[in-house]
């Protein structure tokens, strides 16, 4: 019996219009009851390659009522597609870097640069309007540089190990890097930020902070509790900000 799973994208009855959900994957026993306090569905859902338990939550424009439930808004297909683009993008940009990871590094045609070996290439058998598809997957197994193809990009550090002159096995030492103190450094730089979007524009100091702290655009959105959107919108603002604050920043 196959596993049922809740659609992403599915054509409301009433407007015959696409209505987006954002599959929110559960991490904590929290994330259902917040589920439940608000009538949204949990189940198997699927993004990108991933399937996982997950809340699915409406890509709509959202207010509260008097116990501080969210209530989805009528919001147009067009702006739902736009919101659930900017949930997304973070966990595909992630998926497509790890299907990318140890893939081989190849001389662009023009001779200038390299790139990554393509994971599709185009089929020669295909015709418009026949029943071959228009690419392939590009697979490692005949290539003639398999034998050079790394697994990953990532290498651990035992892997480096060495056998000195007396033929003993030697740990890998990392080299010390340019700076001892470029994590300090770095941590100084993010408060003065902070400090410096306070005075500018107070609003975005708490989203000013959450991105210091690597928060990816949905954890903000959740965590600020706002309308991905209008995170989306202040990011924007925040980078402006950005720019501003390093072109006077004194960086040593």
């Amino acid at each position: 019996m196959s596993k049922k799973f809740f659609k992403n994208i599915r054509i409301n009855p009433i407007t015959g219009e696409p209505d987006y959900f954002f599959p929110m994957e559960v991490m904590d026993p929290a994330d259902k009851e917040y589920a439940r306090l608000n009538g949204l569905e949990v189940g198997q859902a699927m993004l990108g390659c991933r399937t996982f338990e997950a809340i699915m939550i409406p890509c709509k424009n959202k207010t509260s009522d008097a116990q501080g439930r969210d209530i989805y808004l009528d919001t147009p297909s067009e702006e739902q597609q736009r919101i659930y683009k900017a949930y997304t993008q973070d966990e595909l940009d992630r998926q497509e870097e790890e299907r990318m990871d140890g893939r081989c590094l190849l001389t662009r045609a023009s001779g200038k640069g390299v790139k990554r070996c393509p994971r599709r290439v185009p089929n020669p058998d295909y015709i418009p309007g026949g029943d071959q598809p228009k690419t392939l997957a590009n697979r490692c197994e005949g290539c003639p540089y398999e034998r050079f193809k790394q697994a990953h990009t990532t290498v651990e550090l035992s892997c480096l190990d060495h056998e000195n002159e007396a033929g003993e096995m030697e740990p890998y030492e990392v080299p010390a890097p340019r700076s001892n103190y470029a994590g300090d450094r770095y941590e100084e730089l993010a408060e003065a930020f902070i400090t410096f979007v306070r005075e500018r524009k107070p609003k975005l100091a708490a989203l000013a902070e959450l991105k210091v702290d690597e928060l990816n655009l949905t954890e903000a959105a959740k965590e600020l509790d706002k309308a991905i959107s209008t995170v989306d919108s202040q990011t924007k603002k925040l980078e402006e900000l950005v720019t501003e604050f390093l072109d006077n920043a004194i960086i040593f």
